[in-house]
């Protein structure tokens, strides 16, 4: 009878116990021995949106871990969290787009993720950063999430052959 309850305590406390969100520490330390310039870039430009994990903030959706990045993008409160809505950025983004299209693009390789981030981020200063900064995060973002970089990196030679990773 206590064993029994013993272990249905511990179900009950592994049945509560919070997945965490965005990329692990063994993800980073990856991306970051791979990616060393794109992880500075996404310290100082992108993470206080998407979180210093790429969990994904208020309005700012996952970049890294399970369900980021993913092919089409996600209903309204791309965060996770349906309670949050960024109304500036629906805004913009249904003026910008024409009448039924998706909300973005498809993210199937990291072309498709290179042409949104410099089309689009950062937000507030969309298609500031150098050409070799977006690079630079694109090649951070997918090292986090498990994808081998070629040997020189991701650029326009290659990125349209190098799929995003699904985790």
């Amino acid at each position: 009878m206590v064993g029994g309850a013993f272990m249905l305590c511990g179900l009950v406390l592994l049945g509560c116990a919070v997945t965490q969100l965005g990329a692990t520490a063994a993800d980073l330390a990856r991306a970051q021995d791979q990616a060393a310039p794109g992880a500075t870039t996404f310290a100082g430009e992108c993470a206080k949106c998407h979180g210093q994990r790429g969990e994904g903030l208020a309005g700012a959706p996952a970049l890294l871990g399970p369900g980021a990045l993913p092919e089409y993008p996600r209903s309204a409160g791309s965060s996770g969290n349906s309670t949050f809505i960024d109304a500036q950025q629906l805004q913009i983004e249904m003026q910008s787009r024409p009448a039924g299209a998706a909300w973005r693009d498809s993210f199937r390789n990291a072309q498709d993720l290179y042409s949104f981030t410099s089309t689009h981020m950062p937000k507030l200063h969309a298609g500031e950063l150098k050409q070799g900064d977006y690079w630079a995060v694109v090649n951070f973002l997918l090292a986090a999430q498990g994808a081998s970089l070629p040997a020189g990196g991701i650029g326009p030679a290659n990125a349209s052959s190098i799929p995003i990773p699904r985790r």
